[in-house]
């Protein structure tokens, strides 16, 4: 992640802390300073930390994570931030101290310190520690339980948010497919033109539209509206989607419907016009969150994504609804139907190459 990019996360946490967290109202009109940085003992950049400026001066910090596997914002405080408490630690006690000769350390919960040399480091407290050789921070799943170390006020955090939209469509095809019948005559349960797998953005997509239109989740019509997607988002013959007809595939489902409505008998249609876009997982994080608080589903675009919690197989490039969130200090959890079957499952924030959310709206 780059620096301007944790500074965007950094940005929209400011704006969660002071509407979520008692005492934290001041951050609403806080700015942030420029970003320090803070590396692995192996010398991969671990975080930025930014400290909070309520009518310019210091009124806490936010550290971001610099890499996109790890969860994005790691810590926050009213405290000091440890940075400057290092630093007056490190000009008194190590010679030629500077962060360019000695950088700072950050793998873990409250593990700032001072780098120095042959695997030593100074902690926040002054006292020489050893480096650990093995870190396991990126890929920590465990609850942080409430802790307070008394220098700087510094806290992690347990379960800090959890939201989950109930009402949700979680779903598969059930269609046949390798049929000669064309569009839009398989529309509904017959056999498609098409593999037998629909492809997981058009099963993605409709379970939000779904969801806006409930009058679509019987059998007869989930087939259907899956059919449709497939048609509007232009997908393949065997289930793979370009990224840029999603979007437009989404919003051309609505009139779709009102043109295919008179060539064959459909049970239900599609009443509303829906509107989308995309935003990145670094830029979109936020937004996804409000979303979900909101109740509004959406859409997971994963390239190279890890496997669900519950499951062994990696999703690969692939698609799915996101529903819910659980998040701790040490991890964060979407909760996604993932068109494989009929479950809801848990899929940790950054377990992909890169990833898009993309956003639906009735209009």
């Amino acid at each position: 992640m780059t620096p301007a990019e944790a500074k965007l996360v950094a940005q929209r946490h400011l704006q969660w802390a002071s509407s979520n967290i008692p005492n934290f109202e001041d951050w609403k009109r806080a700015k942030l300073s420029q970003p320090v940085i803070y590396y692995f003992p192996n010398g991969t950049k671990s975080a930025y930390e930014f400290t909070v400026l309520v009518n310019g001066k210091p009124n806490g910090f936010i550290l971001v994570a610099a890499q996109r596997y790890m969860p994005p914002v790691l810590e926050f405080s009213k405290g000091e931030a440890p940075s400057k408490r290092l630093g007056r630690i490190g000009r008194a006690r190590v010679r030629g101290f500077s962060v360019e000769k000695h950088r700072l350390l950050y793998y873990g919960a409250l593990s700032y310190s001072v780098e120095l040399d042959k695997g030593k480091a100074m902690d926040i407290h002054g006292r020489q520690i050893s480096v650990p050789k093995e870190i396991s921070l990126a890929r920590s799943y465990t609850t942080m339980s409430l802790e307070r170390e008394g220098i700087a006020n510094i806290y992690t955090v347990t379960t800090y948010a959890e939201k989950h939209i109930s009402n949700v469509p979680a779903w598969t095809t059930t269609d046949p497919g390798s049929s000669s019948t064309s569009y839009p005559y398989n529309v509904g349960p017959k056999e498609d033109p098409w593999s037998w797998w629909d492809g997981c953005a058009p099963i993605a997509a409709s379970m939000v539209i779904a969801y806006y239109e409930p009058q679509l989740q019987d059998s007869w019509d989930r087939e259907a509206l899956i059919d449709v997607l497939h048609h509007t988002l232009k997908t393949n013959a065997t289930g793979a989607t370009w990224s840029y007809n999603v979007v437009p595939g989404i919003e051309n489902v609505h009139e779709e419907y009102q043109r295919i409505s008179k060539i064959i008998t459909l049970n239900n249609i599609v009443e509303n016009d829906y509107t989308a876009w995309w935003e990145s997982r670094a830029t979109g994080f936020y937004d996804a969150i409000s979303d979900i608080n909101n109740n509004h589903p959406l859409l997971l675009w994963m390239i190279n994504g890890g496997s669900a919690l519950d499951r062994s197989q990696d999703y690969g490039n692939h698609t799915v609804t996101v529903v819910g969130y659980v998040g701790y200090s040490s991890a964060f959890y979407w909760e996604i139907h993932d068109t494989w079957d009929n479950k809801s499952h848990y899929i940790a924030d950054g377990n992909w190459k890169e990833a898009w959310f993309i956003f639906v709206r009735r209009r």
